[in-house]
């Protein structure tokens, strides 16, 4: 695990980059080495390296072939990079180390862009052909690893954080991109391929793109969910199925030459895997679980008890209140560009905890994703895809009259347009006329932003689709905060429920194998799974919160209305003094509670403040 960034210059342009500045800003993703290349006159490597795999200097970055003539820095791991490294060797290609990155430079020098294909595991990678003038970067499947690029008429630059980007002298030709911000200011963060300034971008998972000398890029993709698939494994089948899967994923995740650990919390996901883990080794395994000092969002109960029958050890932290407020200066600091997501608080937390023993953690991210283990979304989402089939004028005058009969089948679903405005109706903070309001030129929603799309009704297709938007939406953001928070702490976390081999068995599962509509409950075989090593597991979906509506009345009130209710406008974007203030009065005397919607603005200003002083 690690940091990467560089540059291929098209022309002088305006002006050197400060490599040892922007190397030194992705410092705490890799504390134990650094590195530079620079032996092309076009081009440039930076690499920070966090030791987890061949600790000696035989796994160095940036890495050279034997001739001198290809280049790589990677960030990440592949895990069946051994496999990968036998097939390579019958090729003739002879290593010198033990690393994984190694075999990723040889299998690009071997396959080119097919050898993506080929790895099973989370990456971002620059690959850089120094005869023919090709820079190629790829992501990999899921999105666990970021990887940013601005894309200039002078050259393209790229970057593990996004605040590199900001200190190349490139970006400062550019300016805000209304577009993304007008996302953020919907989705608390920017989604993939969007970035904040114009002409940036976000390498979408599962996508490479290559540059040339002359400025032409090319685009293309290795791995694509799909959003629907007829299903072919259910009931005990699809459990023995994924049961094996996560079994070898796990297996996989564990090789390191340091030690691993993980995180555990009091639900399914991160138990099974830890079950995994004491199931796979012989050692001592130590678990780190954050609490809330028995409120109503603590799980830590239920770790303690599942750490004692799963046979591992555990550290118990209990996070308080003064706690997350002395760390929003982190926290901003730890997210290069917007990011108004408040669950990286106890993330952050919990990796700090974690890395002050380790550097490596397993988590249990991706299980809610992949088995319909949001029930409060998917539930809904299904049960209303049927009304769907009437037009949108019907739908309108149905809900109307039963509302006005006041019969109890009223559902509020059907007003919406589509099942796509649906899904994109419980991921977005606040409703759209009140951002209008605030905003009065707020941007539309980006023509070629397709992922909340979606006019279908058949009841099959719609709970695919449903799980595929929540792939590709909803978890990026979970894993760019997890990214985030944990290598700000100098930590790498594997997430084997994201595997190659897990997700291709999840993506044949049917829907019902892994939701009950009846009792509210998703991820039954996951479920069924943990069942084996477990004897009791919770039932109740609770995400990890912290209190930022109470924080936003009291110790952050006078933050807020520094930095927010007395601007005219954001990064640019005209704001309605008059709709911000109203909207926090009404928050202010405890009616309604708009944390989840006033943070992205508190974390929006605070951004602008650190890093948006040139633009």
């Amino acid at each position: 695990m690690c940091g990467i960034a560089g540059e291929l210059r098209f022309s002088a342009g305006p002006g050197e980059a400060d490599w040892p500045k922007i190397s030194s800003l992705m410092a705490r993703r890799g504390p134990d080495d650094e590195g530079i290349w620079k032996n092309d006159p076009n081009c440039t490597f930076v690499f920070r390296r966090l030791s987890i795999i061949d600790l000696s200097k035989n796994g160095h970055q940036p890495m050279l072939d034997a001739t001198g003539r290809y280049v790589l820095v990677f960030n990440g791991e592949v895990y069946n990079f051994d496999e990968l490294r036998q097939e390579l060797e019958t090729y003739g290609v002879h290593f010198r180390s033990h690393s994984d990155t190694e075999v990723v430079l040889y299998a690009l020098i071997q396959w080119g862009q097919k050898a993506l294909e080929k790895f099973n595991g989370m990456f971002a990678l620059a690959f850089y052909d120094s005869q023919t003038k090709r820079l190629l970067i790829a992501r990999d499947h899921a999105g666990i690893k970021p990887l940013y690029y601005l894309h200039t008429q002078d050259g393209v630059v790229f970057s593990s954080q996004y605040d590199q980007l900001l200190a190349h002298p490139l970006s400062r030709r550019s300016g805000v991109s209304m577009e993304a911000l007008g996302l953020y200011l919907r989705l608390a963060f920017i989604p993939a391929p969007y970035a904040i300034l114009n002409h940036s971008h976000m390498l979408e998972p599962g996508t490479w793109a290559v540059f040339t000398l002359e400025g032409k890029k090319e685009t293309g993709a290795f791995f694509t969910f799909p959003s629907y698939r007829v299903p072919s494994l259910m009931g005990d089948e699809a459990i023995e199925a994924i049961d094996a899967a996560l079994t070898a994923a796990v297996k996989r995740h564990l090789v390191s030459d340091v030690p691993v650990g993980g995180f555990l919390s009091g639900g399914i996901d991160s138990p099974l895997v830890m079950a995994k883990m004491r199931m796979l080794s012989n050692g001592i395994i130590h678990a780190f679980t954050l609490g809330t000092d028995g409120d109503i969002t603590d799980e830590s109960q239920d770790a303690i008890s599942y750490a004692a029958e799963i046979g591992i050890e555990q550290t118990v932290w209990q996070f308080r209140p003064d706690e997350a407020l002395s760390m929003i200066e982190d926290v901003v600091a730890a997210c290069g560009e917007p990011f108004g997501d408040y669950s990286i608080f106890p993330t952050m937390m919990i990796s700090r905890i974690a890395g002050r023993e380790y550097k490596v953690m397993l988590s249990g991210d991706g299980g809610d994703e992949l088995f319909w283990g949001y029930p409060n979304r998917a539930i809904k989402f299904i049960a209303a895809a049927n009304d769907f089939r009437l037009p949108f004028m019907g739908r309108k005058i149905r809900f109307g009259a039963e509302k006005y009969l006041k019969l109890g089948d009223c559902n509020p679903l059907t007003r919406f347009k589509t099942l796509g405005d649906v899904q994109r109706k419980f991921h977005t903070h606040l409703p759209e006329n009140i951002l209008n309001d605030i905003f009065p030129t707020l941007p539309s929603w980006p023509v070629e932003f397709e992922k909340y799309d979606y006019n279908g009704w058949e009841t099959d297709p719609s709970a695919q689709w449903q799980r595929w938007n929540e792939y590709v939406s909803h978890l990026t953001m979970v894993l760019l905060k997890v990214d985030r928070a944990s290598m700000y702490h100098s930590l790498e976390v594997r997430v084997p429920l994201l595997d190659r081999e897990v997700i291709e068995v999840a993506s044949k599962v049917d829907w019902r194998s892994c939701l009950d509509m009846e009792k509210g409950i998703g991820k039954m075989p996951l479920r069924t799974i943990l069942a084996k090593h477990i004897k009791q597991q919770t039932e109740q979906k609770r995400g990890f919160a912290i209190p930022m509506g109470q924080w936003l009345r009291t110790s952050l009130r006078d933050i807020f209305e520094e930095k927010v209710l007395k601007r005219d406008n954001f990064l640019g974007l005209e704001m309605d003094q008059k709709a911000m203030h109203n909207l926090f009065q009404l928050h202010d005397s405890g009616r309604i509670d708009y944390g989840w919607g006033l943070w992205p603005f508190l974390s929006l200003a605070l951004w602008a403040d650190r890093h948006a002083t040139n633009y």
